[in-house]
């Protein structure tokens, strides 16, 4: 892959990341003006059901530009995605709060978020599938690991812009801000898609999803799976424990911005590196250690979370997400091996989009619901252990899946 098209990919898909996480870092700060409660805690759960409506919204946005970029070519389909992230961005920034409109402002708010979704369903996995068909499959876990770390780039900046704006001599209405910015630089991030050249040949499928129904369920499943466990690390850290010690008062909102910050530095730093070392060994085994790493440490996190300090459960999701990103860092060249290019787009977006509905977007629910019903120990850790159990699945039998797709 040349640099030029590097280049325009990792920084569309930077202010893709950037316009999504806005709201999954603001969630504590959002949830009182659109949800009012006496109880900040339950404000928080309504805030978090709007965050996992976005991951809701995934699939449908993998079926629409999946088919759309598996048709018509991925370059065309990318950069819709990306205007429908921008407008979508600015929106939240101009909505009214609760105390201005009433129950309008909730309901804005999720429409909004739903458009964010649709638009992050097409993106997550376009923009690797485009880059990873130009790139010679030695270097496929490298070039893919990149491309996944360029979403944390986005996250840091939402993240530093955030911590600007919530500190103490910013004036109420400034979480705005970052919404406002996200959308109007997103312009640049158009541009740099409208110049992208695509040498793909364009599907001789009608409906390339009923293909990869029909043809590839084995490897739908594998999607699916993988696509399940991918994001639960990162939204059990940033969605889950740090909101929630917000919440109660144990940290405050510059601190919650820094803390989520810091572990998503950490994650951009390491993930090319095991991108790097996956080409050496395969992405299937570096995905193995990575599942296997976090069913071990589920357990240890979640009993420093509730025991011990800040500052201690900070270095336990720096070790926790080390094993987190062997997992991550791979999975594009992974997901890429699993279906033909005429297919590819619809195959990975809605396997993999399908499955983070379902897990990774609705982690901070369940993991709060597990907290309440089976215990703030055993609760998340079970679900880290189960979703993890799933990912390991998903590539355990990879030589014979490379086999059949070979064959197509």
């Amino acid at each position: 892959m040349n640099t030029k098209l590097l280049r325009a990919l990792i920084i569309g898909n930077v202010l893709e990341y950037y316009d999504f996480f806005l709201y999954s870092f603001f969630v504590s700060i959002l949830s009182p003006l659109f949800f009012p409660s006496s109880d900040s805690l339950t404000a928080l759960m309504m805030g978090f059901s709007v965050f996992a409506v976005g991951f809701i919204a995934r699939p449908i946005g993998a079926l629409i530009f999946g088919h759309w970029g598996d048709k018509y070519g991925r370059k065309n389909a990318l950069f819709y995605t990306l205007l429908l992230m921008a407008i979508s961005t600015i929106g939240i920034g101009f909505l009214p709060t609760y105390e201005m409109v009433g129950l309008l402002a909730p309901a804005l708010l999720i429409f909004f978020r739903l458009l964010q979704g649709l638009s992050a369903g097409g993106e997550v996995n376009g923009v690797a599938i485009f880059g990873l068909e130009q790139t010679i499959e030695t270097r496929q876990g490298f070039i893919g690991a990149v491309i996944n770390s360029s979403a944390g780039i986005g996250a840091i900046l939402a993240t530093t812009i955030g911590a600007i704006v919530t500190a103490s001599f910013m004036p109420h209405w400034a979480w705005r801000i970052p919404f406002y910015l996200g959308g109007l630089v997103a312009l640049v991030g158009l541009y740099l898609r409208k110049a992208l050249n695509e040498n793909t040949a364009k599907t001789v499928f009608p409906v390339p999803l009923l293909v990869v129904i029909r043809n590839y369920p084995l490897s739908f499943l594998k999607a699916v799976g993988v696509g399940g466990f991918l994001h639960v690390p990162f939204y059990i850290i940033v969605g889950y424990m740090n909101p929630t010690l917000h919440a109660k008062g144990l940290i405050t909102s510059t601190e919650l911005m820094l803390m989520n910050m810091a572990v998503t530095l950490f994650g951009v730093s390491v993930m090319p590196l095991l991108g790097h070392y996956s080409d050496k060994i395969s992405p299937r085994r570096m995905m193995v250690w990575g599942a296997l790493g976090q069913m071990i440490l589920a357990f240890p996190i979640f009993l420093i979370y509730i025991h011990s300090s800040v500052r201690m459960l900070f270095l336990a999701q720096i070790g926790f997400l080390m094993f987190a990103e062997a997992f991550i860092a791979p999975s594009n060249a992974y997901l890429n091996k699993l279906f033909p290019s005429e297919c590819r787009y619809s195959g990975i977006a809605f396997g993999s989009c399908f499955g983070t509905a379902i897990f990774g977007g609705t982690t901070p629910i369940i993991c709060n619901q597990l907290a309440q019903n089976v215990g703030p120990l055993w609760g998340p850790t079970l679900y880290i252990i189960g979703t993890a159990l799933m990912g390991l699945i998903a590539v355990i039998q990879l030589k014979r899946l490379f086999l059949k797709t070979a064959n197509v």
